[in-house]
């Protein structure tokens, strides 16, 4: 995500405004993070990644009404479901979910325009196209169970319009497939010299395309045994090429899940490490845990930025971090659990703590400052959101998973304000398709 910030106005602003002024935002979106055991993303989002589309995400069908695609996931006591609805814009009201699609599994992509949605229960890839009256009309489908892929979260990296990769961090390896064909091409790329075998679960994240080639990130974890590898990695593939990818690492950030890319073509992988690790977890091989922030890899390189490495922990002296939204070179946006609020008693007590709270971090002079406007609360949705020149974040009211519904907030030049709310659920995508 590339944002423009008009410096010398927003130092004379307070520090919304100052945020709201550094949102002069290039189009486009991203993220997500892998693990939790409940089978979704810890962080609880898709969020619209940048999956190799244009520059500002979007594609275009031929449709000429404006396309908005929400999908919103919902918590009941029986389990969770998934509503999408296209709409010609970000809603400013709860969604009517009566013209919605519902499914029970959808990991959603956008590129070139269409929806891919896989359905993890049947081990397939569908394809959507948004007709003129807004409706996803089903346009394709492959299978994913003759190459034996898991039930697991698996992204795609969209290579070409004829060429992707489902990322599989359960046998360390790239299913290519074609997305024009909805056809598996039956090229397996094994990526085993990123697996670490002391761990039994590691998650590649989704795909920012810097420059002429795409950036994932990678973490890994014993979720049970709360041990986190200390340090992340990255994939960096080459569209034009089938050789497998390059495989980089760096040990002064941890849990690695989302990655965003600048206009100068320079990736920037974003983790977190919980304060359940920090509190009742450990680093793998014992030492310190790494911390949450930021790292870079230039354009053009092959390696992390020796110099370059933003310690939120450090900067905030919060026990961890959950969201994180890189605004500008010196602008991060982060929910952290309340540096001055009490260490919780155990994790469940972590789990369910309203202790979070939003700040604005000045990477450069080290320093952060609250965001009222954004309300201390459970650990919200952390996905990457941005429709239009606009980031959405998410807060949480309320606590459990029937209990409690998502507050969606647009944040850009003129202000933070409340956009819609998701009772009993969250936003799970959010992207222009057209």
């Amino acid at each position: 995500m590339s944002i423009r910030l008009n410096t010398g106005r927003c130092r004379r602003l307070a520090v919304a405004a100052g945020l709201a002024c550094a949102l002069a935002l290039a189009t486009g979106c991203g993220d997500d993070k892998g693990g939790g055991d409940d089978g979704d993303d810890d962080t609880g989002q898709d969020d619209g990644q940048d999956d190799g589309t244009d520059d500002d995400g979007t594609g275009d069908d031929g449709g000429e009404q404006p396309a908005v695609l929400v999908a919103e996931r919902v918590f009941t006591p029986e389990g969770r479901s998934y509503y999408l609805s296209v709409l010609p814009d970000v809603p400013g009201e709860p969604v009517d979910r009566a013209q919605a699609l519902e499914l029970t599994s959808a990991d959603i992509e956008v590129f070139n325009g269409l929806v891919y949605i896989r359905d993890r229960d049947a081990n397939t890839m569908t394809r959507y196209r948004v007709s003129d009256d807004l409706a996803l009309v089903e346009d394709g489908q492959l299978s994913f169970a003759g190459v034996g892929l898991g039930t697991g979260r698996y992204h795609s990296a969209y290579l070409t319009a004829e060429r992707a990769y489902v990322m599989d961090s359960a046998e360390w390896r790239l299913i290519e497939w074609n997305p024009t064909t909805m056809e598996l091409t039956g090229e397996i790329v094994p990526i085993d010299f990123a697996e670490k075998t002391e761990l039994p679960f590691g998650a590649i994240g989704p795909a920012a395309r810097a420059g002429d080639r795409l950036v994932s990130p990678i973490y890994w974890q014993d979720f049970e045994n709360l041990v986190l590898y200390p340090g992340s990695g990255a994939l960096i593939i080459d569209p034009a090429s089938t050789e497998p990818p390059v495989f980089v690492e760096d040990a002064r950030v941890g849990g690695a899940f989302r990655s965003v890319a600048d206009d100068a073509g320079d990736a920037y992988l974003i983790g977190t490490v919980g304060g359940d690790l920090r509190l009742f977890g450990s680093a793998l091989g014992g030492g310190d845990l790494p911390a949450s922030g930021l790292l870079r890899i230039p354009a053009g390189e092959q390696a992390f930025d020796p110099d370059y490495a933003v310690d939120i922990e450090a900067i905030t002296g919060s026990i961890g971090a959950w969201a994180v939204h890189r605004i500008d070179d010196t602008t991060v946006l982060a929910q952290v659990y309340d540096p001055e609020a009490a260490d919780p008693a155990d994790i469940d007590a972590y789990a369910d703590s309203t202790d979070f709270v939003y700040v604005l971090i000045d990477t450069e002079k080290g320093t952060f400052e609250p965001v009222e406007e954004l309300a201390r609360g459970g650990r919200g949705n952390a996905g990457d959101h941005v429709v239009d020149g606009r980031l959405y974040v998410q807060t949480s009211r309320g606590t459990g998973k029937d209990q409690f519904e998502t507050v969606v907030h647009a944040v850009s030049p003129e202000g933070i304000e409340e956009s819609f709310t998701v009772p009993s659920g969250d936003v799970w995508h959010l992207q222009r398709i057209r």
